[in-house]
């Protein structure tokens, strides 16, 4: 039943997190033909920070104890499974594959039994099992290590977000602008309600000083024997992790907290391929590779996703402070994004579908 109400809707942002959002707001609002959805951007893939990163699902960096991420992170990696086993997985860069999370013990002796180290999100995934005798042996020669593996996804935003862009570009009711937003009093008028995906840019843009970069710099080389994901974390040493993708194997990594560096620098790449090599001994032997940064946008009181109604009377959602998880919880965050904007602009509930979820959020444009 097609729905008579008009409503104007500008997501600022054109990475993972302002798509994703976009995508559900169009499944949220498909009864609606008068939906004007505006998405003003300032980089679209592959210029975003998303673009840059391995892609992996795990809730790394993030407060567990907040159960909203839990529940952002499950629905995400729900998506991403549907989506891999669907016709979208190929152009769409979704790979399936084990993860292997080691932590090094310093020279402590480690119980049989010491499940200590297992996180609260594990129970998420189809698949984890605490790394134990014999299969713990494999890494000896990173000396005392506990870990787990598990079965996880990693999606190539590079490849994704292009997909994304082609299927709401198809959508009349759809436009991008190529646009800097310096403040949002600029679209007073223009909008029913604003969601700001703006990542680190939020920081400027709703004077947040608790949003920071936090650089991370990676290598992507050509490894093709690699089939798994692994990461390592060290007591002294920071952490490396190795992630394949469908025609790169991407290094990494660096977590460098209020550093606004862009240009990748040497002494990180030497840093990279020493304990990736350290991982995985043959990878001594790779040389070349495209190292690239970028910065996340790392929030000290985690993500914030809530409604404002600022001083001149403008809605916004915000939707930001992602760190690294941003692919992690896009999917969660997205959802509940248009939640909230069901409150604010109602909608006739939609008959259920039975196309699968990932089907009902976005469909592949060949």
């Amino acid at each position: 039943m097609s729905d008579s109400r008009s409503y104007r809707v500008i997501i600022v942002g054109g990475g993972i997190i302002g798509l994703t959002t976009a995508c559900t707001l169009l499944k949220e609002y498909a009864s609606l033909d008068k939906l004007q959805l505006t998405i003003i951007y300032e980089a679209l893939s592959p210029e975003t920070t998303g673009d840059v990163s391995g892609g992996f699902w795990e809730p790394y960096g993030l407060n567990l104890d907040d159960e909203r991420m839990l529940r952002w992170a499950r629905y995400t990696y729900d998506i991403f499974m549907q989506e891999f086993f669907s016709t979208k997985a190929a152009q769409a860069g979704i790979s399936q594959m084990p993860g292997h999370v080691l932590k090094s013990q310093n020279n402590q002796q480690t119980s049989e039994n010491d499940d200590s180290a297992v996180p609260s999100f594990l129970p998420l995934v189809r698949h984890y099992r605490v790394l134990k005798n014999p299969e713990i042996r494999m890494f000896d020669h990173l000396g005392p290590v506990t870990g787990f593996v598990m079965s996880s996804v990693v999606t190539e935003v590079r490849r994704y977000l292009p997909q994304l862009q082609r299927f709401l570009e198809c959508d009349s009711r759809v436009k991008f602008i190529k646009k800097k937003i310096q403040s949002f009093s600029e679209l007073k008028g223009e909008a029913d309600i604003i969601i700001n995906c703006t990542g680190l840019g939020a920081r400027e843009l709703t004077v947040d000083l608790t949003i920071r970069p936090a650089r991370g710099q990676v290598i992507r080389v050509h490894a093709p024997w690699i089939k798994a994901m692994y990461y390592f974390e060290t007591v002294n040493e920071g952490v490396g992790y190795i992630i394949p993708q469908s025609d790169t194997v991407v290094l990494g990594g660096t977590f460098q907290l209020d550093d606004w560096n862009k240009t990748p620098t040497e002494q990180d790449t030497r840093h990279i391929r020493r304990m990736c090599a350290k991982i995985l001994p043959a990878l001594e032997q790779i040389q070349d590779g495209n190292v690239q940064a970028g910065l996340r946008p790392y929030r000290d009181g985690g993500v914030r996703l809530e409604h404002e109604r600022t001083v001149d009377e403008i809605d916004i959602v915000h939707c930001y402070g992602h760190s690294g998880a941003g692919v992690t919880l896009s999917w969660g965050c997205a959802k509940d994004v248009v939640e909230i904007v069901k409150t604010l602009l109602p909608v006739h509930e939609q008959h259920p579908s039975e196309l699968p979820e990932h089907e009902q959020l976005w469909r592949l444009i060949l």
